[in-house]
């Protein structure tokens, strides 16, 4: 794929957090979110729904300028309280990848109590203009979930997720992995227009099996690499196994940390 077809790209989060020194390694901090969408704003990048990067990776729209979709998965209550105001605040689109098993619930995690969305919660999103898709596999790999599972999972929480929100829901995310043609196929005869995976990712994703950036870290600089045009090119090429083999994410951190220390040391 190449860089005129990574117009639309989409990024993964996983939760935004009140504390900076958090216990899990992939939620953000909600000081360093907004300082992310506070340089998207200022910089003018377009943050779009995620039906229109849809529409543009199938070809049905065009877009003159890079841009990004947001999208957060499981359901985690902060995502509600300290996330969705944020979105509101600079105006920006997102979709809500809901796990159906955790809503509502309080569940620990590393030994500490972490709260759900509930029901009223999700539909307020909704209302407000979020997206709302199925965050599915139970957090599980997609690829060591076993097919009647998954079916099973759509059978039982669709319709349920429907009935609810009053609307379709058309999207489907994982944690990781890539679906094989058996299950695109289970996904298009559940009614969803798209899966979204986890990327980069050794296994080589497409129109239907979306890949998107993770971003965990409170860095600045990470995000500015991982939305730059030559990661963006970099992670579709048949070089991204090269790339891991070489511990790129390592680099990537070194660069982020060499940045701040010369930034700290002119400061002062």
């Amino acid at each position: 794929m190449g860089y005129l077809r990574n117009r639309a790209v989409v990024l993964q989060y996983q939760n935004i957090s009140e504390d900076k020194q958090n216990f899990l390694d992939t939620w953000v901090y909600h000081e360093c979110f907004e300082e992310q969408l506070d340089y998207f704003s200022k910089n003018n990048i377009p943050i779009i729904p995620l039906e229109d990067t849809i529409a543009y990776i199938n070809g049905y729209s065009n877009l003159n300028k890079q841009s990004f979709s947001i999208t957060f998965d499981t359901g985690h209550i902060e995502l509600y309280t300290l996330c969705y105001p944020l979105l509101k605040k600079y105006g920006y689109p997102a979709t809500f990848f809901i796990r159906p098993d955790t809503v509502g619930e309080t569940r620990n995690i590393n030994g500490r109590r972490v709260q759900y969305m509930n029901w009223d919660q999700i539909c307020e999103l909704e209302k407000g203009g979020m997206t709302i898709g199925m965050y599915g596999c139970k957090g599980r790999m997609l690829t060591n979930t076993p097919l009647e599972e998954i079916e099973r999972e759509i059978v039982e929480s669709k319709s349920a997720f429907e009935k609810k929100l009053e609307r379709k829901v058309v999207y489907y995310s994982v944690r990781e992995g890539v679906p094989a043609k058996p299950m695109v196929a289970l996904f298009k005869r559940g009614g969803f227009n798209a899966v979204f995976c986890q990327a980069p990712t050794k296994q080589k994703t497409h129109s239907y099996a979306v890949g998107r950036i993770q971003i965990d870290d409170n860095d600045l600089n990470i995000l500015l690499i991982k939305t730059s045009k030559a990661y963006i090119f970099f992670k579709d090429s048949r070089y991204w196994n090269f790339g891991r083999q070489c511990r790129f994410d390592k680099v990537i951190h070194f660069v982020s940390n060499t940045l701040n220390h010369v930034r700290h040391k002119n400061a002062h």
